[in-house]
């Protein structure tokens, strides 16, 4: 897990590094980890580029303490559901199965068992009363916004909401498809910028120390959430969490590993500016990780 988690800081530095040299037009030297010779302050990444030093440090963004490893525990939670209901409910429309962030929380494993075999068996149950209420897809004449319907309840400790949609435009492709999602707590836009600033409370000290030796220091953000966080959101965090601070970055960075296959960085902040790139033909980059390097 921790070689995993080191290739995945590299790959997002080395993403950025690669989207700064396009931006500048030339190749970065005298590259090195700080970290891995044990510096004072061991940022993750240090090259120069065009006779200026840059210093990159990571982290990961979170809405919420907890996020991530609340995240790991749900994609287990949920996989025997899903192979169980998936592409298995009653046609037309589509269903939406939603939970609470970490619906196992506290659970052993025979609760969870228990509790993954009592969400299918209500989910079924459930799927045929919804059906019942509306069996055939409705033309345009008869719903022009298409026909929903939901239940809610509360099934082995977990709250649940199922909800179907069936609709005259919909493609027969999502017919009897099952989607999981997640009911963010109510205050997490508050929670992200708690997060953020513990955050940076740890990050910038280190960056400022380059920045202050001369380098131009870069906080290089990595999300993996799909389900409650985007650049705008972030950088809203961000521009919260850095009010009264005088230690702020050079420059801040996201690289979203959301979709595994393809990662996208994009420069939140430069010199005060947001979006700096936005109005450019650079506003994003999109990158395969398997060509990134563990720099």
């Amino acid at each position: 897990m921790a070689g995993r988690r080191i290739d995945n800081e590299r790959k997002a530095c080395d993403a950025v590094a690669r989207a700064l040299e396009q931006l500048s037009g030339k190749a970065r030297t005298n590259a090195y980890s700080p970290e891995d010779r044990g510096a004072a302050a061991p940022v993750e990444y240090v090259f120069d580029l065009d006779q200026v030093q840059f210093a990159l440090e990571h982290t990961i963004v979170e809405a919420f303490a907890g996020q991530i490893h609340a995240g790991v525990d749900f994609g287990s939670f949920i996989e025997p559901i899903t192979k169980a209901l998936d592409h298995h409910m009653p046609p037309p429309g589509r269903f939406v199965l939603l939970f609470s962030i970490d619906p196992s929380r506290g659970m052993t494993a025979r609760d969870i068992a228990a509790a993954q075999q009592a969400v299918i068996s209500w989910v079924r149950e459930k799927a045929a009363e919804l059906h019942e209420e509306c069996p055939q897809q409705p033309s345009r004449a008869q719903k022009p916004g298409g026909f929903r319907n939901e239940r809610k309840a509360a099934v082995a400790g977990v709250d649940l909401r199922l909800q179907r949609e069936t609709h005259w435009a919909e493609p027969e492709a999502v017919h009897g498809r099952l989607f999981i999602s997640r009911i963010a707590p109510r205050d997490y836009e508050s929670l992200r910028v708690e997060r953020m600033k513990k955050t940076l409370t740890k990050k910038l000290p280190k960056l400022k120390v380059w920045k202050d030796s001369g380098a131009r220091s870069v906080l290089v953000v990595e999300n993996g959430d799909l389900s409650l966080s985007n650049h705008v959101v972030i950088l809203e965090a961000a521009e919260a969490a850095l009010a009264g601070r005088s230690d702020g970055p050079d420059e801040l960075w996201l690289v979203d590993t959301t979709i595994e296959s393809e990662w996208s960085a994009w420069c939140l902040m430069r010199d005060g500016v947001n979006f700096p790139d936005d109005e450019s033909e650079n506003r994003y980059w999109d990158f395969n990780p398997n060509d990134l390097d563990v720099v």
